[in-house]
């Protein structure tokens, strides 16, 4: 569902330059090798397709991940990774939401405002476009 931000933030700075990074860390207990991390790690950077990322020029978005499992359990098989694949994306996606519905509006560096989503305005048109149940 598109809540393009120009229409739920009328008052936004035009001037922003397109793009935006991103950097996702992912921690898990799971024993997996480097070669498995990089895999998770790129599987993270999907879960922004699934919010809406549009991967402009700009943007430089990058994941990472590390294992906290001693070092001396090995590795798990390959075959065995499609749940932890199917967990980042969950875990992600819901992180990135979170991030953006519980954002405040801040100002910064020489006044420069960044608008929080207003999740009321967020939540109305999502409810009219029949995927959320109305406010009560």
């Amino acid at each position: 569902m598109p809540l393009p931000a120009d229409e739920l933030i009328p008052e936004r700075d035009r001037t922003e330059p397109a793009g935006n990074s991103c950097m996702i860390v992912v921690a898990t207990d799971a024993p997996l090798d480097a070669r498995q991390l990089g895999r998770v790690a790129r599987r993270a950077v999907f879960a922004m397709g699934r919010v809406g990322a549009s991967y402009s020029h700009g943007s430089g978005d990058y994941a990472i991940a590390f294992s906290t499992a001693p070092p001396t359990r090995p590795a798990i098989p390959d075959s065995a990774l499609d749940p932890i694949f199917a967990a980042v994306l969950d875990a992600v996606e819901e992180a990135l939401l979170n991030s953006l519905f519980t954002a405040t509006t801040t100002r910064g560096v020489g006044g420069r405002t960044s608008h929080a989503v207003p999740l009321d305005a967020a939540v109305r048109r999502l409810a009219a476009a029949g995927r959320l149940a109305p406010p009560a």
